[in-house]
């Protein structure tokens, strides 16, 4: 059984999302989709396989989510998920884990820069974002105006 199709996944499923360091290689995305799919395939709590999916954004973004209509994400299998992604850092040699630095970009042909969050409350443009309570919630690329980073202020 193949992970769930991120499409087919409800929007109210349980939602992680991780952001590598530098960009994985074109030649790394089989490599990185094996992982995943391997990771939400064999996910399991208490023994009962969760229905799971994955999906990627600019080589750069690695989101999760979970159903937990029928059972739901534990700690045990939260903690063997993560092993699994350590892994796949390990794999790709790029950190997947690091929360110090947000990247930004001024516009869509522009490439993502690594900045601190005081850098990037004061930036134009976009950032790849990391932070939502499900999949339903989700946009992993925000204009940085009027976003959770840089509330617009009411006049």
């Amino acid at each position: 059984m193949n992970s769930k199709p991120w499409s087919e996944l409800p929007e109210y499923s349980r939602f992680w999302c991780f952001c590598a360091a530098s960009p994985w290689s074109e030649g790394q995305d089989s490599l990185v989709e094996d992982h995943l799919d391997r990771i939400c395939r064999e996910w399991t709590a208490h023994g009962q396989p969760i229905s799971a999916g994955y999906t990627t954004v600019d080589r750069r973004l690695i989101a999760l989510a979970v159903d937990e209509q029928t059972h739901t994400a534990s700690g045990c299998s939260i903690d063997t998920r993560m092993k699994a992604l350590n892994e796949l850092s390990r794999l790709l040699g790029i950190d997947l884990f690091g929360r110090m630095m947000l990247y930004v970009r001024s516009n869509a042909t522009r490439t993502w820069e690594p900045v601190n969050v005081r850098q990037a409350r004061q930036a134009e443009g976009e950032f790849l974002n990391t932070v939502a309570q499900s999949k339903g919630d989700w946009q992993p690329i925000l204009p940085i105006e009027g976003s959770w980073l840089r509330p617009k202020t009411s006049a």
